[in-house]
């Protein structure tokens, strides 16, 4: 009998409270509102229960350090640094593939790793990460996660469905963590284990991980032996597909049972398929005992996998390029601030000044800068100019994509097709991403286009723009007026070389809403020839600014194809034909 949802999660935050080296947890498709109440469960556990939320908008200065005001006020290491002699804390990430650039190099770095250093204003530690990562992802997003941060988190359960209230850890879970020893496992339980996961490119991550719940659960049922059984339990709990050659073997020492069965239900593998061997060696005061002569799984071929099975990024095409994790580049240099999002603070005098960190980064050395009067209240803060910092910001994309959809002409025309090279040179070149939707349903003023900005092409809201049902209007014009005002913003900034300025006008050209009619919110009383006038018109406005490489796509041939080869004209554009209608 398959393991319910919240059997599976409670066993897998167990085994992840109980292994350090399972301490990456990922839960497919569940509840954002329960991460909250898993992270206490499991806080529980550990002897914290105090969970620290790592969130999309992550900075590294609060996460890697911190203020202190013992014995004096000053910086100190941060939450994700551990703290000696202290109960190691849950990090809980509600959706990984938002996570930001600086959760997922904290990822790296903590999970999976013996050691990790920290050298920051003036700190320097050195420490063995014990922090317990819990994540959630919808499993439509996995192609968004970068790979290597993938195989952190060994512990993949399905949460879909998970219940509002867990049931408390078991009694005999805590004494198995108090009692901080893991089971045994034998030669022959590790060599069956190899060959039991798909692989992928994930080298031996797997096998490990499968290995490492199966003692895990051998321990919290107070056992000191690991059998197949208890692997066989392990790949239970993460839906692993079962072997195709699955014979009936034995369990006492090695063998395989057939079926899965839940480990609360069964009492545990040792009980359920056989008595546990008898203890026959002792090691470090710790009984061990030997097995049975078992034959090994062998490496064969396993059943086709699962929709829920714990890895889902094998049939997933990837979304991302493998150097992901890297910060964004430029290849402009400027002597004004960047417009990035602030992401910490550095030495600097001039500028883009950081008030608060300039401040904390003084207040700890005013007790020696001010011994005549620094105990007379009220002090005031004394600065000088080696303590003013000025921010530290993410670079702006140097590259920008600026895409018109003109939602009214795509009745039957699948323009991923024709759009998919744009869409490329944008996600690899990492462009900013500016979308203005011509015609699109359910929108506040349909006699209006809408427009927003993203950061990159894997925004959520692209996706959607491209997906948008079909309106009643088409009010090209103001679309085209708005590219105008986006680029002549972009390019009087110098945000973007004006080389590197992508314009795509996807369209028929049939533009019925005059730019008039756009701005006033009134519908006009009749239809003419004002919406195609003024659509030209902006056009040409488009064709004046230099070095912007402008391509239309055109749906197909059809009556009126003229308007769109006049279109590309006026703006300078060429015009590229995105297929025929269906």
């Amino acid at each position: 009998m398959a393991m319910p949802t919240a059997s599976r999660v409670r066993y897998a935050l167990a085994c992840a409270a109980l292994d350090p080296r399972l301490r990456g947890v990922l839960l497919f498709d569940l509840e954002p509102a329960l991460l909250l109440d898993i992270g206490h469960w499991l806080g529980s556990l550990l002897g914290n229960p105090h969970p620290y939320v790592l969130g999309t908008s992550a900075v590294a200065d609060n996460a890697w350090i911190g203020l202190s005001s013992r014995p004096t006020f000053g910086v100190s290491p941060g939450p994700l640094v551990d703290s000696p002699g202290a109960p190691p804390l849950t990090v809980l990430v509600s959706d990984l593939a938002k996570l930001s650039l600086t959760g997922q190099r904290a990822a790296i770095t903590l999970l999976d790793a013996d050691v990790a250093h920290l050298e920051r204003e003036g700190l320097s530690v050195t420490w063995a990460p014990r922090t317990r990562w819990v994540a959630g992802c919808a499993r439509a997003d996995v192609g968004r996660i970068p790979p290597h941060l993938l195989d952190r988190f060994p512990l993949r359960v399905d949460a879909s469905g998970l219940p509002a209230d867990l049931e408390p850890p078991a009694e005999k879970w805590r004494h198995a963590l108090a009692g901080g020893r893991l089971a045994t496992v034998p030669d022959e339980v590790s060599r069956g284990v190899l060959g039991r996961t798909a692989r992928g490119t994930a080298g031996a991550r797997r096998d490990l991980a499968l290995a490492r719940i199966g003692r895990a659960l051998a321990t919290l049922d107070s056992r000191t032996w690991t059998t197949n059984a208890d692997v066989e339990q392990a790949a239970s709990l993460l839906r692993l597909p079962p072997p195709l050659d699955r014979g009936h073997r034995d369990d006492s020492g090695g063998g395989v049972a057939r079926g899965r069965h839940d480990p609360e239900e069964g009492g545990g593998a040792g009980r359920r398929g056989g008595k546990e061997p008898s203890p026959s060696a002792r090691a470090d005061g710790f009984n061990v005992a030997a097995p049975a002569p078992a034959q090994p799984l062998a490496p064969g071929p396993v059943s086709p996998a699962d929709p829920g099975g714990p890895y889902p990024e094998d049939d997933t095409e990837p979304e991302r390029d493998p150097g992901s994790l890297r910060s964004q580049t430029t290849r402009h240099s400027s002597s004004r601030p960047s417009h990035g999002r602030s992401i910490g603070s550095r030495p600097g005098a001039f500028g883009d000044l950081a008030i608060v960190a300039t401040i904390l980064g003084a207040a700890p050395l005013q007790a020696g800068r001010c011994e005549d009067h620094y105990s007379r209240p009220p002090h005031p803060l004394h600065l000088i100019p080696p303590d003013l910092r000025v921010h530290r910001r993410s670079a702006d994309p140097a590259r920008l994509l600026v895409l018109v959809l003109d939602h009214t002409c795509r009745a039957g025309w699948n323009w991923l097709d024709a759009l998919a090279p744009y869409l490329q040179w944008a996600y690899t070149g990492r462009a900013g991403v500016s979308v203005i939707e011509v015609g699109a349903a359910g929108v506040a003023n349909e006699l209006r286009a809408q427009r927003f900005s993203a950061s990159s092409l894997l925004d959520p809201r692209v996706v959607r723009a491209l997906e948008r049902p079909v309106g009643r209007c088409t009010p090209l014009a103001h679309g085209l007026d708005l590219a105008v005002e986006t680029l002549r913003h972009r390019l009087h900034l110098g945000r973007v070389p004006a080389d590197d300025v992508l314009l795509v006008i996807v369209t028929d050209g049939r533009g019925n809403i005059p730019l008039r009619a756009s701005a006033t919110g009134e519908l006009p009383d009749r239809v003419g020839s004002e919406g195609v006038e003024d659509a030209l018109a902006m056009a040409r406005e488009l064709s004046r600014m230099k070095r912007i490489h402008a391509v239309v796509l055109d749906p197909g041939p059809r009556p009126g194809a003229a308007l769109t080869r006049a279109l590309a004209e006026a703006c300078g554009a060429r015009l590229q034909q995105g297929g025929e209608p269906r």
